[in-house]
C-alpha cells in the first residue's frame, strides 16, 4: 500500500519535513484524513490522523492527534497519540502524551512521565524481526544399537528371606 502513503504527501495540511541526515522528507497524514488498510514504506511517516491497519515504515511518528488501531513496525517508533496494537521496533519513545495499549517489543526503549501504557515490554536484538529465527529442537535421545531401551531400576530390590 505504498501508493496510499504517496498520495496522501498531497493530502496533508502540513508540507513534509525534512528527517535529520538528508533523507527523504516525511510523508505526513493530516489529522481529517481517515485510512482503513496496511501501509508499508521504506521512508518516514508522521501520523496525525485515524489508520486502521497495520504500518510498517523507517521512522513512524504517531501525533498527538493520531489514532492508530494496529500493528507498528519501524526502525524508530516516536509515539504521542493513542496506538492499540502492537508496537515493534528498534528505537521506541513514548511521550507524556502517549496513550498505548499493547505489547511493545523494542531493541531501546524510553518513557516519558505521564505516558499511559498497558501491556507488556519485551528488549529482543531484532525486535522487527529482519532476521530469520533459526528453529531449536531438543536433542533427540541416542538409543544403543539392538533394540529399544532398557528400563533400569533405580534401587535394587529388597530379597526377602
Amino acid at each position: 500500500m505504498q501508493d496510499v502513503v504517496s498520495k496522501t504527501r498531497n493530502l496533508t495540511a502540513n508540507p513534509p519535513q525534512q528527517r535529520h541526515g538528508g533523507s527523504a522528507p516525511a510523508s505526513q497524514i493530516s489529522k481529517d484524513l481517515h485510512i482503513k488498510g496496511n501501509m508499508s514504506t521504506s521512508n518516514d511517516i508522521i501520523v496525525h490522523g485515524r489508520i486502521e491497519g497495520d504500518v510498517q515504515a523507517r521512522v513512524l511518528t504517531v501525533g498527538e492527534t493520531a489514532n492508530l488501531v494496529g500493528h507498528i513496525r519501524a526502525d524508530e517508533v516516536i509515539l504521542n497519540g493513542r496506538v492499540a496494537g502492537e508496537v515493534r521496533g528498534k528505537k521506541v519513545r513514548l511521550n507524556k502524551s502517549a496513550r498505548v495499549e499493547g505489547d511493545i517489543i523494542h531493541g531501546t526503549i524510553s518513557i516519558e512521565a505521564g505516558a499511559y501504557f498497558e501491556g507488556s515490554v519485551k528488549r529482543a536484538e531484532d525486535p522487527i524481526g529482519n532476521r530469520k529465527v533459526a528453529q531449536q529442537s531438543a536433542p533427540k535421545p541416542v538409543r544403543p544399537a539392538g533394540g529399544p531401551p532398557q528400563a533400569r531400576p533405580s534401587v535394587a530390590p529388597k530379597r526377602q528371606s
